[in-house]
């Protein structure tokens, strides 16, 4: 596969990167010429072709022998087309950060309320973000060692502490779910309860006197413990994900065929 897809290098890199530009603002002109009627049908056909793409290459049948064996016709297309993806999430990435910037960066200019806490938010993206792209371009150890700095001494422990709050949200929520007044909450509540014993050594001593051979193993709080996670808790987690499972493929299959109707779908564009 040539063309297009090969890597290129030097001058006709930039030639091709260029090209790319040129014509993605032609593209972009071209999108704010459209009348408005046709702007829906457009984006829900070229929403179509893409998924229509990669449920063809994944349903058609593949060759069996010759230089195409386990591969089809669309089969050395993936990597290029999945690679707009990779830039799709750049640019959406690219628009997030300037809208981001420019909500708090007005902010900050005109002194609204809490506007320090959008000053701050702005230098911590400045703070890391230029070592972060310095050091691709300068391989010194001290660009290195400030860009580790910044994200193992700055970015990890925030990092750390912030989940360190939600744990005590978490047992918070465990407190007030636990609180006996239904039989679902007494059941919730032993289950719990054997489970956290169960794992920890001093919860295991209370048992031990039980002898780990016969039927009366399976009284023991690690036994029982270890039979809450695998034989109750597991299979509700697969049903669980098998709802999701489900509930996703829905939700992909009506996002494709344009028919979800949200907020993009119900406004004027």
């Amino acid at each position: 596969m040539g063309g297009f897809f090969v890597p290129k290098q030097g001058a006709e890199l930039w030639a091709y990167i260029i090209g790319a530009f040129v014509v993605g603002l032609g593209i972009l002109y071209a999108l704010s010429l459209t009348p408005k009627s046709l702007r829906k049908t457009l984006i829900a056909g070229i929403t179509f072709l893409g998924g229509l793409f990669f449920a063809l290459e994944f349903f058609w049948p593949v060759d069996t022998a010759g230089p195409m064996a386990g591969k089809n016709f669309l089969t050395a297309y993936i990597k290029p087309v999945s690679s707009v993806t990779t830039i799709l999430g750049a640019l959406a990435l690219g628009l997030g950060l300037y809208s981001m910037v420019s909500i708090h960066g007005r902010a900050v200019a005109k002194r609204r309320e809490n506007w320090g806490f959008s000053a701050v938010l702005l230098g911590a993206i400045l703070a890391m973000a230029i070592p972060a792209i310095w050091k691709e371009y300068d391989k010194s150890p001290q660009i290195a060692g400030f860009y580790r700095i910044m994200y193992d001494g700055g970015f990890n422990p925030l990092n750390a502490t912030m989940f360190s709050i939600v744990a005590f949200y978490i047992v918070s929520a465990a407190y007030r779910a636990f609180r006996i007044r239904t039989v679902e909450a007494g059941i919730l509540l032993m289950s719990a309860v054997i489970i956290m014993i169960g794992q920890v050594t001093l919860g295991q001593l209370l048992t031990a006197w039980i002898p780990n051979e016969n039927f009366s193993s399976n009284f023991r709080v690690e036994n029982l413990s270890n039979w809450i996670l695998t034989r109750v808790n597991s299979p509700a987690q697969l049903a669980i994900s098998l709802g999701i499972g489900v509930g996703t493929l829905a939700t992909a299959l009506r996002l494709w065929l344009s028919l979800e109707r949200g907020a993009f779908f119900d406004e004027e564009l």
